[in-house]
């Protein structure tokens, strides 16, 4: 008895991942960023607030097209062109996506920008350390949801843990260096080297099982 096929919105689903996911250039993208995040204290303790969030955007703006660059140059020429189909449903999904995108950068660039910033949000009423760590223990939540939903769209079982470990990180960074002189986040720092740990085993993997042709034989 043949196995059942797969239905159209299984396939663009393994299509989306296999193009997004599977070479680990966007988890080695996602771990400089989050490496550029942990010592934007030190920088912005050197360059002050601007000339710094101008620096980490410059930064983060030349990683992405080095990603797509070698993304071009290394899995296309293995993969082929592909684009798969949007349904209403991946739509809707996506642009949720966008909306927690924005809104965790935002608030995690902004507690980096002025840490006391968040002190006017928060209730004067409940526990004192939920008083304090209210705003982080929300972007952890919104780091979770944001990879939750994109482990979801994609089917990447790895993306679930990438919130939890990225948010927590926050999290631990906001009570170790509460009240402490700016330097190198650590946290956020070992959470950045994991997962370009990952990337780097992923990329060696794709390599071995998408050979080029003619060159990698």
């Amino acid at each position: 008895m043949s196995s059942p096929s797969p239905n159209p919105s299984e396939i663009r689903q393994r299509t989306a991942r296999l193009i997004n996911y599977e070479d680990g250039l966007w988890d080695l993208l996602l771990g400089a960023v989050f490496m550029l995040l942990a010592i934007y204290p030190i920088t912005r303790a050197r360059l002050g607030p601007t000339w710094n969030l101008a620096l980490f955007i410059g930064l983060m703006m030349v990683a992405l097209a080095v990603q797509m660059a070698v993304r071009r140059a290394f899995a296309v020429p293995r993969l082929g062109y592909a684009k798969a189909l949007r349904t209403p449903k991946l739509k809707v999904l996506l642009i949720v996506t966008v909306v927690l995108v924005a809104m965790t950068f935002g608030l995690v660039i902004l507690t980096l920008l002025d840490a006391g910033w968040p002190a006017m949000l928060v209730p004067s009423a409940g526990p004192a350390w939920l008083r304090m760590f209210l705003v982080d223990i929300v972007v952890m939540l919104a780091m979770a949801g944001l990879f939750s939903a994109l482990g979801y769209i994609f089917g990447v079982a790895r993306l679930y843990f990438y919130g939890w470990l990225i948010g927590g990180a926050n999290l631990a960074s906001a009570i170790v260096y509460d009240g402490a002189p700016e330097g190198f986040n650590l946290p956020l720092g070992l959470a950045a080297l994991l997962v370009l740990g990952v990337g780097c085993s992923l990329l060696i993997r794709f390599r071995r099982n998408y050979p080029l042709l003619s060159q990698d034989r």
